[in-house]
């Protein structure tokens, strides 16, 4: 049912860096299947990032290892990890919106406006909540600037909260317009974003996952955000992973026998409203926590195991 072979070439980096996006509703399991992805990815010597926007997100105990706002190792070669902090995302933007600010008005002689007076008003502004959005949305942005890796692996918040994210850019000069102050910048940064979305857009760059487990609701849900997904940021799915599949070897017995056959019929329901590679993942006992659970839990999902050795860098004789 599922074909390991296109997954490898859904996840596997090219030339370019590649985007992987995990994205589906809460408790479907986006975390573990994204960390694991990178786990895998950083195995085969790509090196990758992984970076959560979910503020419910748990990469820390994972990995056993801290996770902060700016990328940094979880214990493995190749992988890094980031969580975006709201709090520190707000307060950077807040300085970078202020300075922008002054320095306008730095560079301009015998202005009538009472800069002390401006610059109040926009740090009231800068307290709502379309500041606090745009805040999470410029750290965002900035992931698509790290230099050095091969691939960045994003876990994303709930599929609602990720679409708010992505629709921010093409309301940009009107959704944080702080009257003539902020103006000048709108324009470039309206730019910046477009290219993202843009990369987002591009299948060869970007790859945007769905997680789900095998039951109506999830099934349902996924398929109408993916819907929405396409319809109003111009993303496609290309790629589709089913979670907590029970393993055959477990619970001889009619009531998994019946389980295991229900999911098989949502299996085919997925394929069907689905036009993308079907990626398998098998539920375990225990959740897998730490680098060696989630290099093992890998070998269990479809094409992780066999995602492709990065090329070793040519030795140049000197």
């Amino acid at each position: 049912m599922a074909d390991a072979d296109a997954v490898v070439d859904q996840l596997t980096p090219g030339e370019e860096t590649q985007y992987l996006f995990f994205t589906g509703k809460g408790g479907v399991g986006k975390s573990t299947v994204a960390s694991t992805a990178a786990t895998k990815l950083a195995e085969a010597g790509h090196e990758t990032l992984v970076v959560t926007t979910d503020p419910a997100a748990h990469l820390e105990d994972i990995f056993g290892e801290p996770v902060g706002h700016e990328p940094t190792s979880v214990g493995q070669d190749n992988l890094d990890a980031a969580r975006i902090d709201q709090e520190k995302a707000l307060a950077e933007y807040r300085e970078q919106v202020l300075d922008h600010v002054t320095e306008m008005y730095e560079e301009k002689e015998n202005t009538q406006i009472d800069v002390d007076a401006a610059i109040a008003n926009v740090e009231e502004e800068l307290e709502s909540p379309c500041a606090e959005e745009m805040a999470a949305l410029e750290k965002f942005v900035s992931y698509f600037d790290e230099d050095g890796y091969d691939v960045v692996v994003f876990d994303t918040a709930p599929t609602g909260h990720t679409l708010r994210l992505l629709e921010l850019p093409s309301d940009w000069k009107g959704f944080m317009d702080l009257g003539s102050l902020t103006k000048g910048a709108a324009p470039a940064k309206g730019d910046q974003y477009d290219e993202v979305i843009e990369t987002m857009k591009d299948p060869n760059q970007s790859t945007f996952a769905f997680v789900m487990y095998p039951e109506y609701t999830p099934m349902m849900e996924a398929y109408r955000a993916a819907a929405d997904l396409e319809d109003q940021v111009g993303i496609e799915t290309s790629l589709v992973v089913a979670n907590y599949l029970l393993p055959e070897e477990y619970g001889n017995n009619a009531f998994f026998a019946n389980r295991r056959a229900q999911q098989a019929k949502y299996l085919d329901e997925i394929r069907d409203r689905f036009d993308a590679p079907l990626m398998l993942a098998p539920l375990r006992q225990d959740e897998p926590i730490g680098l060696d659970e989630q290099s093992a839990f890998g070998e269990e999902i479809t094409g992780l195991a066999d995602i492709a050795e990065a090329d070793a860098p040519e030795v140049t004789p000197s």
